[in-house]
């Protein structure tokens, strides 16, 4: 019942508000096309379903991801792992990749948040408060990045657990994008939306019309679609799948989920 289920969702186009909720859409960007693929991921603080703390298992998988740019949440110290561990450090060491950090907490047992994997040039970067009142600290990563002589915005996010908190989180990004002007502009992360007709979903499909949502958590039996790759008109969302292998599913509680974009000409 399940394979069949997935089959006929994986055959269900957008819906008029450009919600798509295929577990994958395949393709290939156009011919001559600057393209590059992207992924994002919560690592879990690199502790596995299997209790197992291990940044070594999480940077196989951002290795094999074969990804220009990799957006992670709930990496840096935390008392869940090794304390005094810099997962940015071993992640960019293990994965050949330059770790830009955007931790959102800070004090002895917690020193941890989003990073930007990428060896692209960063033309400019920044950090987005997503702090609302006393809830958890969030915050988003937010970087000019240069691929193909252009400049594409990516921002990494991993929003708050309650609705009218990541209304909130969701407004500060969308005026973010607005301040910047139209530079083509990847969003991504751990929305903590499982709603995917959510009025926030809606919202950002006004900026943002294309989305990579398949389903990614929880990686026992994914259900929900929390994790997700948005993309402004100037980019075309060429392909994307949620990446499942004996690897993924055990090295975090959510699967990755990687994406082709092209930059439309």
């Amino acid at each position: 019942m399940t394979d069949l289920a997935g089959k006929r969702e994986a055959e269900t186009p957008a819906d008029e508000d450009g919600i798509d909720e295929r577990d994958e859409r395949p393709g290939q960007a156009p011919e001559g096309s600057a393209n590059f693929r992207i992924a994002t991921y919560n690592v879990h603080s690199c502790v596995g379903i299997d209790a197992k703390f291990s940044p070594a298992r999480i940077a196989d998988v951002i290795r094999q991801l074969d990804c220009a740019v990799v957006g992670l949440q709930e990496v840096g110290w935390h008392h869940r792992g090794e304390i005094g561990l810099d997962q940015f450090e071993y992640l960019s060491r293990a994965t050949g990749l330059a770790a830009h950090a955007g931790p959102t907490k800070h004090h002895e047992r917690a020193h941890y948040g989003n990073a930007l994997l990428t060896n692209l040039p960063i033309r400019d970067l920044r950090h987005i408060d997503l702090s609302v009142g006393s809830r958890e600290p969030r915050g988003a990563i937010d970087a000019d990045i240069e691929i193909a002589g252009r400049l594409v915005r990516v921002i990494v996010a991993h929003l708050g657990l309650d609705p009218w908190e990541r209304n909130t989180q969701i407004g500060r990004i969308l005026h973010a994008v607005e301040d910047g002007g139209r530079i083509p502009t990847v969003f991504l992360g751990d929305l903590n939306e499982w709603r995917g007709r959510s009025p926030r979903i809606r919202r950002l499909h006004h900026t943002f019309p294309d989305c990579a949502a398949p389903r990614s958590f929880h990686v026992r039996m994914p259900a929900l679609r929390l994790d997700r790759i948005f993309v402004t008109d100037e980019l075309l969302l060429s392909s994307f799948d949620v990446v499942r292998t004996p690897l993924t599913r055990r090295a975090s509680d959510h699967l990755p989920v990687r994406a082709t974009i092209a930059l439309r000409q």
